[in-house]
């Protein structure tokens, strides 16, 4: 089915404006839609009318620039008294004219409708089959914040917002480097979101733009209501793979990292988060406040945040292969894992404590600010000592889960922590049912799963498969800053060399 804007590539601007002005009623539903503005104008003879959307301007700023308008126009046709002048004539004499906008021709009715919608003011002339597009646009947005996620204790506080143009501009503030690109794509023959994809043309590889730039312009949708998800899942073609192929972040400094790199960044409008590809499993574990650390300590909470991702992943199925075991060495070990019995089978009371504390994790999420605590305290008390006193489930079982949990949210990564969360129910079940050996069964099928995926061509497991020592060592240590002077070498950029 054709939408509205697909069949507008067939429409061309008249240069009758009553029949552009009948057209755009119609389409535009003015005076059905309060929020659309058809304003005429007569200008030194000349007919005119103006679209735009309201909410996406400030009316003094809009009475000034139509009042400068007016003057330059009286200006241009003094000049032009036969009225023989062309769009680009007047545009490029607008652009010197008018303070503080940009003014460009629009040529076709497609443009013209996408830029009405978006905020700019769309002026038709009479007698002209362009228009000219000011923009006078100010989106409304929230105040710069500090990121919810990948919180540092010293370092930049600012994260992104919902406007993209904002986006941007904290990126650029950090990278003022005139090599760096940033090209808008509109995605969603509906919604017609901006999408700006970002890269260092010096660093970034070709083919790797190319294909980005493909698969977003390939995306066929009416609406990208949910933002950097939807555009995830077209164009990194998520299936049913839990793992995350693409990076998110809040933060400027990451981004700008990320593009020097040889990565590239993806900032969809309506989204405080930018999209960060490629990316491997160990781009998700690393955290900014590494960086905001000396080398030592950034090495060893990095060590850290690894054993945090594999604890969170394989300690309630180890639990569970210990005591189906029995007999467990060391001695201090067989004390952790040795439960007592009950009534519910050791699987199913790590599945109850598994559910009971996504609930939780939900229930706060939904529940308002006021309540939250509230809501935290008597999750507590019926998950844990009422629990345990009911013999539903047993205090080890509590502890593993417990420390389970503790190692999931330090994984920086959102997205990796829930994919990890997933994994760790699966294991509890394939242990449950095939012991020790399902246990090995299911860590082989992880392996295989992370071995096998790929984003953009760039295997999930990099450095250690393909093997790359150089690499290797970048993921455990947290070198120097001073002494960090090349890119990872999977992302093939144009120059190898880097400083700092």
């Amino acid at each position: 089915m054709t939408t509205e804007m697909e069949s507008l590539e067939q429409v061309s601007i008249s240069t009758n404006l009553q029949q552009n002005d009948a057209f755009l009623k119609q389409l535009l539903g003015i005076g059905v839609s309060w929020d659309l503005i058809a304003k005429p104008f007569v200008y030194e003879q000349i007919s005119m009318t103006g679209y735009t959307a309201n909410g996406f301007f400030l009316t003094m700023n809009m009475v000034l620039i139509l009042e400068n308008v007016e003057m330059s126009l009286k200006e241009f046709v003094a000049r032009h008294p036969a009225r023989d002048f062309t769009i680009d004539e007047l545009v490029n004499y607008l652009n010197v004219t008018i303070s503080f906008v940009q003014v460009q021709k629009v040529n076709n009715m497609k443009d013209a409708v996408r830029y009405i919608l978006s905020g700019p003011l769309v002026i038709f002339l009479d007698g002209y089959n362009e228009t000219l597009m000011i923009d006078t646009r100010i989106y409304p947005m929230r105040s710069i914040a500090e990121p919810e996620v990948e919180r540092v204790v010293r370092g930049p506080r600012d994260g992104f917002v919902e406007t993209m143009l904002m986006n941007v501009a904290l990126i650029r503030r950090r990278l003022r480097d005139p090599r760096l690109r940033v090209e808008l794509i509109q995605v969603g023959t509906r919604s017609q979101t901006d999408v700006s994809v970002m890269y260092l043309q010096d660093v970034t590889n070709d083919a790797l733009v190319d294909n980005v730039k493909k698969e977003l312009k390939s995306i066929n949708t009416d609406v990208v209501a949910m933002g950097e998800q939807a555009v995830t899942e077209f164009i990194a073609k998520v299936k049913w793979n839990p793992y995350p192929v693409v990076r998110y972040t809040e933060r400027p400094d990451v981004a700008a990292t990320c593009l020097m790199e040889g990565q590239i960044v993806i900032v969809v409008d309506t989204t405080p988060e930018v999209i960060i590809a490629p990316s491997t499993l160990f781009n998700h574990i690393h955290h900014p406040e590494d960086y905001h650390v000396y080398p030592t300590n950034g090495t060893y909470m990095r060590v850290v945040s690894i054993l945090g991702a594999l604890i969170s992943v394989f300690s309630p199925s180890f639990f569970i292969v210990a005591a189906q075991l029995g007999k467990v060495e060391p001695r201090w070990l067989a004390r952790l894992v040795d439960p007592a019995p009950l009534s519910l089978p050791l699987a199913v009371q790590f599945l109850l404590a598994q559910l009971a504390v996504d609930l939780f994790e939900r229930a706060v999420i939904n529940t308002p600010t006021a309540l939250a605590t509230a809501t935290g305290i008597v999750a507590g008390l019926v998950f844990g000592p009422f629990a345990v006193s009911m013999n539903l489930v047993s205090p080890e079982v509590l502890v593993f889960m417990g420390s389970a949990m503790v190692a999931q949210f330090a994984t920086s990564s959102h997205e990796l922590s829930t994919a990890n969360r997933f994994v760790r129910f699966i294991l509890i079940i394939v242990t449950s049912v095939g012991g020790w050996i399902g246990f090995i069964l299911g860590i082989i099928g992880l392996i295989v799963l992370l071995a096998t995926t790929k984003s953009f061509g760039v295997p999930y497991l990099w450095p250690f498969l393909p093997f790359d020592w150089e690499g290797i060592k970048g993921v455990l240590i947290r070198a120097p800053l001073y002494r960090k002077d090349g890119r990872p070498s999977i992302f093939k950029t144009k120059t190898l060399i880097r400083r700092g």
